[in-house]
């Protein structure tokens, strides 16, 4: 079991067949700023009226602050072959004292729709539950959020509840006429519910494999 001590020293590095996570270095910056002033990329992250450069430099201090006190675990994705971050997967609000995270994961829209995401996901929900020894891990999503529903209930989560009136304004990504709100879904599931669900998937599911689903 890997403790918050050990982790201090660094995040061990996770690889999955296409891809490697590591631990996001100073350099990642700059891609990570451009990635996060993307419109479509963070259409239901940090919702707000700030414009997308203003809530980048916020994200961006969030997981500095955030990686530096080990409240949250944040990896880069990278394609094997390349050191450049092409998105973030993350346990958010970690507690190892309770067994407690909630994961939470972006990508570059260029690699949308290649079962990328799911990938990642996948991975770092299996780091969660076998080296942190996580008892339950959480996810919410948007319920527009439909790519980011799908990689959730691939992986076996369960929905739980709807957290409503979530300021979501469509204004910002030039799509809509003015705010609405939007639900936020929240999901989770517990490590016998995971290891669950890897047993029963077929060895080689289309439904799991679908490049059409992120």
């Amino acid at each position: 079991m890997l403790t918050r001590n050990m982790l201090i020293q660094g995040l061990p590095v996770l690889d999955t067949e296409r891809l490697v996570l590591r631990s996001l270095r100073q350099s990642d910056y700059n891609i990570l700023s451009e990635l996060l002033s993307d419109p479509q990329v963070i259409r239901y992250v940090n919702r707000g009226s700030q414009s997308p450069p203003v809530r980048a430099r916020k994200l961006l201090n969030q997981i500095r602050s955030s990686s530096a006190k080990l409240d949250s675990l944040h990896y880069g994705i990278c394609r094997k072959g390349s050191e450049q971050v092409i998105g973030i997967v993350s346990f958010q609000h970690w507690n190892d004292q309770k067994g407690t995270a909630q994961i939470g994961y972006i990508l570059n829209k260029l690699y949308w729709g290649k079962g990328l995401a799911t990938e990642a996901v996948h991975r770092l929900l299996t780091f969660g539950f076998d080296e942190l020894h996580l008892w339950r891990i959480e996810a919410r999503c948007y319920e527009a959020n439909r790519s980011s529903e799908r990689v959730l209930l691939k992986m076996g989560m369960l929905y739980e509840r709807s957290l409503p009136a979530f300021g979501l304004n469509e204004e910002d990504d030039g799509i809509g006429e003015g705010p609405i709100s939007m639900d936020v879904k929240v999901y989770g599931m517990c490590r016998a519910q995971f290891q669950s669900a890897i047993d029963t998937k077929p060895s080689h599911s289309a439904a799991w494999d679908n490049p059409e689903i992120s």
